[in-house]
């Protein structure tokens, strides 16, 4: 009952929140607590109580993330070539002039809103790329925006940088950079 309770505090405040830093708040949140880790993934837990048990030295360095674990596959250095070589490019559903879903056709509409020459690359004109992006980034849904080379998200979270603001400084950013 005390995990249900913390769960839904902690519920209760990220939606106060931008997108992006909830998950991040959330489980640090569920994680610090032993029985809320208990609770929500006790393999976890014995896991690390194993690796405990094994171990005689603590963790000494976190290994850093990466976009992806396997970037020698070629269609991951063809993404990885995209990303690269465009300041704001969107993998989205259909093109600019006819998305094929609502949220690519918001998140081409934001970024149409900047008046900036943006690339898109069409995800339904090949599987590899749909699947691949997705590993890349190491997010599940389609559409994706890189500006200047980093992952920003996907519509909803366009829809709220968008909002505050923190988006039309990113854009400006990728702007100077085409100069």
């Amino acid at each position: 009952k005390f995990c249900f309770a913390i769960f839904i505090t902690i519920y209760y405040y990220l939606q106060r929140l931008p997108t992006m830093i909830r998950p991040i708040i959330f489980a640090t949140a569920l994680l610090s607590s032993a029985s809320c880790t208990t609770a929500f993934a006790p393999a976890a837990t014995a896991v690390t109580t194993q690796q405990q048990r094994t171990s005689s030295s603590p963790i000494t360095s976190l290994t850093p993330l990466k976009m992806s674990d396997s970037p020698d596959t070629p269609t991951q250095l063809k993404i990885q070539s995209l990303v690269d070589d465009n300041p704001v490019l969107l993998f989205m559903k259909g093109s600019k002039l006819f998305p094929q879903c609502g949220f690519s056709n918001t998140a081409c509409q934001i970024l149409q809103s900047y008046n900036i020459d943006f690339e898109s690359v069409d995800v339904l004109a090949d599987e590899q790329i749909r699947q691949g992006v997705k590993d890349f980034s190491q997010w599940p849904t389609i559409p994706q925006l890189y500006v200047c080379g980093e992952f920003v998200g996907g519509s909803d979270i366009m829809i709220e940088m968008y909002q505050s603001g923190e988006l039309g400084e990113m854009i400006e950013k990728a702007k100077a950079d085409m100069v």
